[in-house]
């Protein structure tokens, strides 16, 4: 009998299978598939959102054009003039705020050069600078004296004004006396007093 001499076969190692270039190209385009309806949920989205907003805003434009037009209307008039008003006022605050002028300083100032027996009733200065004012004092001298103290000054003070004339003049009964009334008007030196 022949022996046989069988020899061991050696036994294979199991091999990972290899993707192969279409089981890649089939997930690239699977995530492509992904990607591309994710973008197009997107713009959907943006597209609505758009027109959502759109929506609003001329719905918020007619209803603001319906208010205006209430609100321009006669039985709103005096409330118009009178919102008007403030806010003229508020400009005119504001310009004078501007000017930074220390009014302090100019009382300071007027009451430095105005002789004792001279009161001043009302004194109005518009935001430029240009006043008017009415008093009342004891006497024409007084009032010759009050007006050169106006004009230039007294010796520690100088005048809060650079233009300064009587409109008028004349005599009033008052405090169980007789007395000289009288209107000025004139230019403060907003210099001066800042």
């Amino acid at each position: 009998m022949e022996h046989e001499q069988h020899q061991a076969q050696p036994v294979e190692a199991p091999q990972d299978k290899i993707s192969s270039l279409t089981d890649a190209a089939k997930t690239l385009n699977s995530f492509g598939v992904i990607v591309f309806f994710v973008i197009v949920i997107e713009i959907i989205l943006l597209f609505g959102i758009n027109l959502y907003q759109n929506a609003r805003f001329k719905s918020l434009s007619n209803n603001l054009t319906d208010l205006r037009t209430t609100l321009s209307g006669p039985e709103y008039q005096t409330i118009n003039d009178q919102v008007e008003s403030v806010i003229s006022g508020t400009d005119r605050l504001q310009v004078v705020l501007a000017t930074k002028v220390k009014w302090s300083n100019f009382y300071q100032m007027l009451n430095a050069v105005t002789p004792k027996d001279v009161k001043l009733d009302t004194i109005n200065i518009t935001s430029d600078g240009t006043f008017k004012a009415d008093g009342k004092t004891k006497s024409l001298t007084s009032l010759a004296q009050a007006l050169v103290a106006w004009n230039g000054g007294v010796a520690t003070t100088p005048s809060p004004f650079t233009v300064i004339k009587l409109n008028s003049n004349g005599f009033v009964s008052s405090d169980g006396g007789r007395q000289v009334s009288f209107t000025i008007s004139g230019q403060v030196d907003l210099g001066s007093v800042r």
